[in-house]
């Protein structure tokens, strides 16, 4: 149903007023004594000036909302018409507003963005109090009896009375990370800890605080912070930290919550899909920790992670995922698996009435699910925008905020029609000015160009300074890319989210179904965004409209990118070319050489089933695994032509692709061991294959079985030249690793380098410098003409994805390093992000940097513009 929701029994217990998010300070979304009304319609849909990702709140007669760009509309709920509006400071840069409002007594509560926190006058819009915090505001107010408590992204925790009068502060860097610098300089930070900053100097407060009687919870770098407000001053009870599962540095929060005995539930993420929800609790200064059952997520076993906090009913635990099929879950005490209540996929909370689960879907529809089971009903939003924000429920009514920009007011009887007004929110407000916008300087693909140099020249130098950050719900393992003043990022639960490149405001999102760990990156061409999202389910590439996000056309592809095939598709004229493998594939595989972890499971009829994110270390491949090249129309994607290569070898997803001078470049993997092939009756005689191709018909110009990638790596090329690396030994009988070059021309060897630990993701070539990181050991700088090994960065990255500008290289957390200075560190920090598997891009003049693990995105600029171009929350000297 789209226009009207039947539901029985009628309004009983109806509560007047919502005065903060999830209804309460502790954020457990559950209101036991609520019913919904009958016969719920739309009343109104209200617009505002920009997407709404902030929950509502309700007081006396009156419906608040923050939308995105840091406008306050206070809405009479009524008459359902506005009262009055307030402008939060900051211009365009204040925007993605996300920490939702409050009320307390006379007075509404606001944090935005641009580093202001405002208290008003709930009646009228009358500024009472202006507190510059100087950094963003993500987490909402939390009220408590006669206070008010508030985090910054920083990590410093307010107390306030009602009236905005400040009581204390706290800050969690300087009294735990022990940091006394600027936290957003990437300078102090190099200063102060003399090398590149870790998972121990993280600190982010990215999610919403909760409050237990006098005590205020803090989500802050991966810790949990229990900070008791004593009076005048707090007092640290304890920094809680995870316990080990998956690693042991300091994982990410995406969701915190508690229930009314005090326990604090928290949805954490440590890397790669591997997660939980943990139990603290805190009695006399001790902390006890246990584990939701059911919600342990890993690279090798089935399920994606969450990205909200759940809500809590007695012993039962409600939770939200991006999962198309398990939506939203029922977890309950000593039942390992959850029972799942609706199967739409979501990133919000949703709110526990007496008898309804209420939450929103990233399709733009809203849910109300029985509890005691059977079907769902839905209200579908106008233009299909994901509700990403919890509801608010007062007045008999439901208050939905929707990232098309309306705030849909249901209530019984509502018959009014959707919207049709689009309030043009896809569209830029703030386009990219300076020397570099140009679109020839676009980062458009996952390693910078079609020939997959991963380098560019754009006059980056210091000093860095933030320009802007914001929150993401969801994990990435490619490097962003850019293009129409927009950076594109494709998380591995299948979102595909669209912001400007100046501001990082939210322009568009949009989900499909089955996308499963899918580490693909987007590519950005002519106003297309082609982006191939797999699952264990169904692979298709998807062309959107890079404005808009609207789907131009979808056309099925096999195999799986695993770890390491992030790079999307590449283009010669109007035809878009492909690599995968194909085969069958599970969470987890048959034998220990298709796993990554775990015990191999046994299928039936002796079926080989591939991980589908497989190990590492790749003697063989499984017998239905073809090598694969795809090609397809641009503008309607259809198949114009396919190529198989397993006449020469099992493989295929362990491949690259790169274009140059006109010409299609493509290798693949067989695997080391030919003996091990043999003795499974696969094709023995090659460990891997490397071709060039016409682009436009597929016909092979050359091949080579010598030279390949050996897994985790793609092709590069530049000036006649073709670069190979990988992970693994070439043969069976080898031990150490090398990069070839081979002449574009014919796949001879120009040379061979020097041994090598491994070269990781791509070679890249600079004007200056060719560099390829190493797992766990040292970068090389390879002399281009010897391929000797002539220089090198030595500070111990794992799977890092650096890129190339000028003589520098960029790393996680923004490590900056200068190859030209002999591997120097420049810059480094703020860490931002627990794991390091993805660096920074340049593009357009501006630095771009995507969090792997800690769902956050930010922007630096560099040079003259760090002067000029500040973030808005700086404030002038």
């Amino acid at each position: 149903m789209t226009a009207c929701i039947v539901l029985a029994p009628a309004f009983l217990n109806a509560q007047d007023d919502w005065p903060q998010l999830l209804g309460g300070p502790r954020r457990s979304g559950n209101v036991p004594d609520l019913t919904l009304p009958t016969n719920l319609g739309l009343a109104r849909a209200i617009p505002m000036t920009d997407a709404i990702f902030t929950s509502p709140v309700v007081s006396d007669g009156m419906v608040y909302v923050l939308d995105g760009s840091g406008v306050v509309f206070a809405v009479d709920t009524d008459t359902l018409d506005v009262r009055w509006k307030f402008e939060t400071r900051g211009g365009l840069g204040n925007c993605n507003n996300v920490a939702s409002p409050a009320v307390v007594g006379d007075y509404l509560h606001v944090g935005t963005t641009a580093g202001y926190y405002y208290v008003l006058d709930k009646r009228t819009g009358a500024l009472v109090k202006e507190i510059d915090c100087e950094e963003p505001i993500y987490s909402a107010p939390a009220v408590g009896k006669d206070r008010v408590y508030f985090a910054t992204l920083g990590a410093r925790v307010y107390c306030l009375d009602p009236d905005g009068k400040q009581h204390w502060t706290w800050d969690f860097v300087t009294e735990v990370v022990d940091f006394h610098g600027n936290r957003w300089s990437g300078m102090d930070w190099l200063e102060a800890r003399q090398d590149r900053v870790t998972w121990r100097d993280h600190f982010v407060c990215s999610r919403d605080i909760c409050l237990i009687d006098n005590m205020v919870v803090m989500p802050a770098g991966g810790r949990t912070v229990f900070l008791e407000d004593q009076g005048e001053t707090p007092r640290l009870s304890v920094v809680a930290s995870i316990p080990s599962y998956a690693g042991s540095e300091y994982p990410a929060t995406f969701g915190q919550s508690a229930d009314d005995a005090g326990n604090v539930y928290v949805q954490w993420h440590r890397r790669d899909n591997a997660g939980r929800v943990e139990v603290l609790r805190v009695n006399n200064g001790e902390l006890a920790t246990s584990v939701v059952p059911g919600t342990e997520t890993a690279i090798h076993l089935p399920g994606l992670l969450s990205f909200a906090s759940v809500s809590i009913r007695g012993a039962d635990v409600y939770r939200t995922r991006p999962e198309q099929g398990l939506g939203l879950c029922r977890h309950t005490v000593g039942n390992e698996q959850p029972q799942v209540l609706c199967e739409a996929a979501s990133i919000c909370a949703p709110v526990l009435t007496r008898d309804h689960a209420v939450y929103g879907g990233l399709d733009g529809k809203l849910y109300i699910v029985p509890l005691s089971g059977g079907p769902a009903t839905t209200f579908a939003t106008a233009f299909s925008a994901p509700i990403s924000a919890p509801v608010a429920i007062a007045n008999q009514q439901v208050y939905v905020p929707c990232e098309d920009g309306y705030l849909y007011v249901l209530k019984s009887g509502g018959d009014t029609p959707r919207p049709t007004a689009d309030l043009q929110v896809t569209k830029i407000r703030s386009p990219l000015v300076g020397p570099f916008a140009d679109a020839k300087y676009n980062w458009y693909t996952n390693y910078g160009d079609f020939a997959g140099t991963n380098a560019n020249n754009q006059g980056l130098r210091p000093p860095l300074r933030m320009r802007w950050a914001r929150r993401l719900e969801g994990t990435v393992k490619h490097l962003p890319v850019c293009g129409g003043g927009r950076l594109y990022t494709h998380t591995a639960e299948g979102q595909i989210i669209a912001v400007e490149q100046d501001t990082g405001r939210l322009l568009w999102r949009r989900h499909w179904p089955d996308v499963y760990l899918s580490f693909t990156s987007p590519l950005y061409v002519n106003e297309k965004l082609l982006v191939p999202q797999a699952g264990i389910k169904r692979s298709l590439i998807r062309c959107l409209d890079a404005a808009t996000g609207e789907l131009l056309w979808e056309s099925p592809f096999t195999g799986s990118p695993s770890w390491s095939r992030q790079f999307p598709p590449v283009v010669h004229g109007n035809i878009a070319i492909y690599a995968s493998g194909s085969g069958e594939y599970a969470a987890q595989g048959t034998e220990k050489a298709y796993i990554f972890k775990g015990d191999p499971v046994t299928a039936p009829n002796g079926r080989e089933v591939m991980s589908w994110i497989y190990s590492n270390d790749n003697p063989y491949y499984p017998k239905d695994n073809r090598p694969l090249l795809w090609a397809w129309d641009l503008d309607t994607g259809k198949l114009v032509w396919q190529k198989d290569f397993s006449e020469h070898g099992r493989g295929g997803n362990d491949c690259g692709i790169c274009m140059l001078d006109g010409k299609l470049y493509y290798s693949t993997f067989f695997g080391y061991s030919a003996s091990q092939r043999a003795r499974r009756g696969l094709p023995a005689e090659n460990n891997g294959l490397t071709a060039c191709l016409n682009p436009q018909t597929g016909e092979v110009i050359w091949q080579t079985t010598k030279y390949f990638v050996t897994a985790k790596c793609t092709l590069s090329a530049k000036d006649g030249r073709v670069y190979v690396g990988g992970y693994n030994k070439a043969t069976e009988s080898a031990s150490d690793r090398f990069v070839w070059c081979l002449n574009a021309s014919d796949g001879s060897l120009v040379w061979q380098s020097d041994p090598v630990t491994s070269a990781l993701n791509v070679v890249s070539i600079g004007d200056q410098f060719i560099f390829s990181n190493a797992l766990r050991g040292r970068g090389n700088v390879f002399d281009r003409h010897t391929g000797k090994v002539v220089g090198g960065v030595d500070h111990n990255y794992a799977c890092c994805r650096f890129t190339m500008s000028g003589s520098y290289v960029l790393g996680a957390n923004m490590d900056m390093i200068d190859l030209a200075a002999d591997g120097k560190l420049v810059s480094t920090g703020p860490a931002i992000d627990s794991r390091e598997c993805l660096g920074a891009v340049v593009s357009n003049g501006r630095i771009f940097y995507i969090s792997q693990a800690s769902g956050f995105v930010v922007s630096q600029t560099y040079g003259e513009s760090a002067l000029t171009l500040p973030a808005p929350w700086n404030r002038p000297e």
